[in-house]
C-alpha cells in the first residue's frame, strides 16, 4: 500500500470500507459427499497439474521405448540424366564417326532430361536391430520409475482431495452447529435480561443482577460474532477444498487477463458514499 509504511502521514486519514458483511445462510444445502468429491477432483488445480505431468511422462516413456525396437527404413530414388556435350577435339575418328545424338549443347542436354532418355532407378530397405543397447535400456527403466512416481503423486493428490473435502464438510457442519448454539445462547441471554429488567421494574431484583445479565448478554453477543466469523472461515475452507473459490466470489480469469471487470463493486446501503 505504501513504500514508507507507517511513516506515510496520509495513511492516518484512510479508512477501510468493507463492501460486504458476514452473512450465515439459513441452510447449507450440502450435496452428498461423493458428488462433492467428484466436483473437487474435476476442479482442483493440483489434480489437473498431476494429470498433465502423468501424460507428459507417458509420452516420454513411449519415446524411450521406441529406441529399443528395431527400425526399418525404405527408400526409392528416380533421376534423369543428360549425356550430350561437345566433341572432344583430341578424338581422331579411330572408332568411327561420333553419334550425333550425344553431340550438342545445353538445349540437347535439357531435351534429354525432360524426355527421360537416360533414367536411373534405385530402391532399397535398411533394417536396424539394436543389440544390448544398455543406454536405451537404462533410460527406459528410469522413465518407468518416474512414471510410477508420477502415478503415485496423482494418487496421493487424489487421496488428499478426498480427505480435504470430508474434513471441510465436517468443519462446516460443526461451525454451523456452534453458530446456531451461539444464537440460541444469545437469545436466551436477551430473554434473561428482559426478565431481570422486569423484576427490577417491579422491585423484586437489584441493579447488580441486571448488570450481570447485561454482561452475560454482551459476552454471548461476542461469542455469536466469533461463531459467525468461524463459520465464514469454514465456508472459505470448504470452497477451497471443492475448488470453487473463484466461482463463488464471481472472479473470472478472463477479466483478470484483460484487466477489465464487467461487474462494478456495490457499497452497502448503510455505508455513506463520498
Amino acid at each position: 500500500m505504501s513504500r514508507e509504511g507507517a511513516a506515510t502521514a496520509g495513511l492516518d486519514d484512510i479508512h477501510i470500507v468493507p463492501l460486504d458483511r458476514i452473512e450465515v445462510p439459513k441452510t447449507d444445502d450440502l450435496r452428498p459427499t461423493a458428488d462433492l468429491i467428484r466436483d473437487a477432483l474435476s476442479q482442483r488445480p493440483e489434480i489437473a497439474q498431476s494429470k498433465v505431468n502423468l501424460d507428459s511422462q507417458q509420452i516420454m516413456l513411449k519415446g524411450t521405448r521406441n529406441s529399443l525396437l528395431p527400425s526399418l527404413g525404405a527408400f526409392a530414388e528416380f533421376t534423369n540424366n543428360g549425356l550430350s556435350g561437345p566433341v572432344n577435339p583430341t578424338y581422331n575418328g579411330c572408332c568411327g564417326p561420333t553419334d550425333p545424338y550425344f553431340v550438342g549443347g545445353t538445349g540437347t542436354f535439357l531435351s534429354q532430361l525432360f524426355q527421360r532418355n537416360f533414367p536411373n532407378y534405385s530402391a532399397g530397405i535398411s533394417l536396424n536391430i539394436p543389440l544390448r543397447n544398455r543406454i536405451a535400456q537404462a533410460d527406459y527403466v528410469m522413465d518407468q520409475l518416474q512414471t510410477r512416481q508420477t502415478e503415485l503423486q496423482l494418487q496421493r493428490a487424489t487421496n488428499q482431495v478426498r480427505t480435504d473435502v470430508k474434513v471441510a464438510v465436517i468443519g462446516l457442519q460443526q461451525a454451523r452447529a456452534r453458530y446456531e448454539t451461539a444464537v440460541a445462547t444469545r437469545q436466551l441471554a436477551e430473554q434473561s435480561l428482559e426478565a431481570e429488567q422486569n423484576k427490577f421494574r417491579f422491585g423484586v431484583s437489584d441493579v447488580s443482577l441486571v448488570i450481570q445479565a447485561q454482561k452475560d448478554l454482551s459476552t454471548d453477543q461476542s461469542a455469536e460474532i466469533q461463531a459467525m466469523a468461524n463459520y465464514t472461515h469454514a465456508k472459505v475452507a470448504f470452497d477451497q477444498a471443492i475448488g470453487q473459490t473463484l466461482e463463488v466470489n464471481h472472479i473470472r480469469m478472463e477479466e483478470a487477463v484483460s484487466g477489465h471487470v464487467a461487474r462494478a463493486s456495490v457499497l452497502p446501503s448503510s455505508v455513506p458514499q463520498n
